[in-house]
């Protein structure tokens, strides 16, 4: 899943749960991360093409473009609500596992080994690849449906 839609997840429950301080938001982020994760969403197909290629700067220009999506977003949602310190620690807690993998890419070396072993089996735990066509637009589907739900709140 992109860091657009990781975010969606983590700042929706986190709102969802009421919570307002940030440490503890940026916890359910994080935590979010896997439960997202969990569920097949289709873009395995990126992953395999960073592979055909420079990884790291393939990595890069999709987090640039993913990250700069978020931050657009995330700019949308801080003119409607105000800016919240818990909504953005829930962001940016719902990127540290994917930080943490880009590292280790980025490094050529295990940083993380138990959470690269965790992270891993838990990614797409069902084992059901979708088409990239369908996981884009299943993905771009929930995640404008939670960016809405937390604008409009």
């Amino acid at each position: 899943m992109y860091l657009v839609g990781h975010a969606a997840v983590g700042m929706a429950i986190t709102s969802a749960l009421g919570i307002t301080n940030p440490v503890a938001a940026f916890g359910v982020g994080w935590v979010s991360h896997y439960f997202a994760d969990f569920f097949p969403h289709g873009d395995e197909a990126v992953g395999e093409w960073t592979k055909r290629g420079n990884e790291v700067r393939r990595l890069l220009a999709v987090v640039v473009f993913d990250g700069a999506l978020f931050l657009s977003v995330f700019t949308i949602f801080t003119a409607h609500r105000g800016f919240s310190f818990a909504m953005a620690a829930a962001a940016l807690g719902s990127f540290v596992p994917d930080v943490l993998w880009g590292l280790e890419k980025l490094f050529k070396k295990k940083l993380f080994g138990f959470h690269e072993r965790f992270h891993f089996a838990n990614h797409n735990f069902f084992h059901i690849r979708l088409p990239f066509f369908v996981g884009i637009l299943f993905q771009t589907a929930i995640t404008f449906a939670l960016w809405h739900s937390l604008i409009r709140r």
